[in-house]
């Protein structure tokens, strides 16, 4: 029996950032389980992409203070590589007049919390993104301040400067149980068995089910959303595109890569992550 501080469950951007943070604060004798790889989760396996444009005040707020952390985020974990981080704006599509009037009221929300995006015409948001077919388009909205990062590097930042702290990252180890007595959690894992004060339900699709573990019930369900990435190419795109009406988005990261993402409304739930015929069909 191993005890622990904490130990945080899901390796993923969640689960490191969360273990750096509380190393940095004093709680050192951390772990972080991880039943795959570090990213091996959703965080591997997203649009890597970050936008001050919301709906709603709680999460513009929320955006405008985690990316503000994010443009420094390399320096305070000391990761001398650096985030992949680009700024090349999110372009919001409009294809219907309905689409447009919500999304006029998000830009006014928006300036209203000094957030500087702005509605575009067709023409303009061609001008912001030369490749795009605006055909059908209304309208978009658009934020030069928006963009990306890659998850991959910015979980491995995390991680890295958690364990400089003293967090053990223990990848490729699966949560089998959790047995809860009185104030302390057994958490059984296919490695050692830790016993700890607090435990932290960080596995993305996988939250759910560590939760029944412990008798909770959590409305945390996984639906495949499919996405592609091609080999390395010239610049041709700065912004990230995205279209709620099409349910697909596409980005050029900075080494050339195009991410590409396409959702289905009628994907039924579960961990699938096997690509279809029908994405590939739609993406060519």
């Amino acid at each position: 029996m191993v005890n622990k501080e904490a130990v945080i469950i899901g390796g993923g951007i969640t689960g490191c950032a969360t273990a750096y943070h509380l190393a940095r604060y004093g709680l050192k004798d951390v772990a972080v389980v991880e039943r795959g790889y570090l990213t091996s989760g959703a965080t591997g396996r997203c649009g890597a992409g970050f936008r001050h444009q919301w709906s709603t005040e709680a999460n513009c707020l929320l955006a405008k203070y985690a990316i503000a952390r994010l443009m420094g985020l390399a320096e305070e974990l000391d990761f001398a590589r650096g985030l992949e981080i680009k700024t090349g704006g999110y372009l919001i599509l409009a294809h219907t007049e309905e689409e447009a009037a919500q999304f006029q009221k998000n830009v006014a929300l928006q300036n209203r919390l000094d957030i500087d995006s702005r509605w575009v015409s067709p023409a303009e948001a061609r001008a912001i993104a030369p490749p795009l077919n605006t055909a059908g388009l209304v309208g978009g909205t658009f934020c030069d301040r928006d963009g990306h990062a890659n998850p991959f590097l910015t979980t491995l930042a995390y991680a890295q400067a958690a364990a400089r702290l003293g967090a053990e990252i223990l990848p490729y180890t699966e949560v089998r149980d959790i047995k809860v007595t009185g104030g302390l959690k057994t958490v059984v894992t296919s490695g050692d068995t830790y016993r700890t004060p607090v435990v932290v339900d960080a596995a993305g699709g996988e939250a759910a089910k560590i939760a029944a573990m412990v008798g909770a019930s959590l409305p945390v369900y996984p639906v495949r959303h499919q996405i592609l990435v091609t080999e390395p190419v010239e610049p041709a795109l700065d912004p990230m595109i995205l279209s709620f009406h099409r349910h697909l988005y596409c980005q050029q990261t900075p080494h050339g890569s195009f991410i590409m993402g396409l959702g289905d409304p009628n994907e039924p739930p579960g961990m699938n992550i096997n690509p279809g015929w029908r994405f590939l069909r739609e993406m060519a």
